[in-house]
């Protein structure tokens, strides 16, 4: 019975680890996109976003049914809360990858040529939310709650760059009008991308949780 439990433990954690290497690939994918304005690169995304929502569900259901069956101590427990949450988490990320992606297609179909000032904001943005999603996923599988802490700091780089960005997105519009529908998507790419390193601080969250059974907020 316990060795039946300790397989369906490590099987729930392996559900969080193939939607975490989803999920960072489709934030690459989602820049990759916006470096290229590929639009198939943007259907492929729309593709693996339906199966990270998949595996959020599965790994809900596979929690409730571990909760019902095996009736965890607080430990377990805590995982269990914690690999459940962290999905949510990083379903939410997948959105806004998508989200990107769209916005994309968007100022494709309108005709308008790539902003390099603003491309260079949303791309060094983008380096910092894609490190810190890696090294996230790897300070929650071995649960360190010093690196956690660590990166949640990063996000402050994030909103420094979506400052500039909004910036240097209205001095350019006010320079030419005609830019005005571009800089919007320009915008709403840096906002999803503010809101990935939100949901990455979220998670960085629950590694202290996970180790001290402390709740803490690193979004200060």
């Amino acid at each position: 019975m316990r060795e039946t439990y300790v397989h369906d433990l490590q099987t729930f954690q392996n559900m969080l680890s193939e939607q975490s290497i989803l999920v960072i690939e489709q934030v690459y994918q989602a820049m990759d996109a916006f470096n290229k304005v590929d639009s198939q690169i943007v259907n492929k995304l729309k593709e693996e976003d339906s199966y990270v929502n998949q595996l959020t569900n599965a790994i809900e259901r596979e929690a409730y049914r571990l909760i019902a069956l095996q009736q965890p101590v607080a430990e377990d427990l805590r995982l269990i809360f914690s690999v459940m949450n962290v999905s949510l988490d990083l379903e939410r990320i997948g959105d806004h990858a998508v989200l990107i992606a769209k916005n994309i297609l968007r100022s494709a179909e309108e005709g308008t040529e790539k902003i390099e000032p603003l491309a260079e904001i949303i791309n060094s943005m983008a380096a910092i939310t894609q490190e810190m999603l890696t090294k996230t996923m790897d300070a929650f599988n071995e649960r360190d709650t010093d690196r956690a802490r660590a990166i949640a700091a990063e996000d402050e780089k994030v909103d420094a760059k979506l400052k500039e960005l909004y910036h240097e997105t209205s001095r350019i519009m006010e320079k030419d009008r005609d830019n005005i529908h571009f800089g919007i998507n320009y915008i709403a790419i840096g906002n999803s991308l503010e809101r990935i390193g939100d949901y990455i601080t979220n998670i960085c969250e629950r590694i202290i949780y996970l180790e001290s059974a402390i709740i803490v907020d690193l979004n200060r």
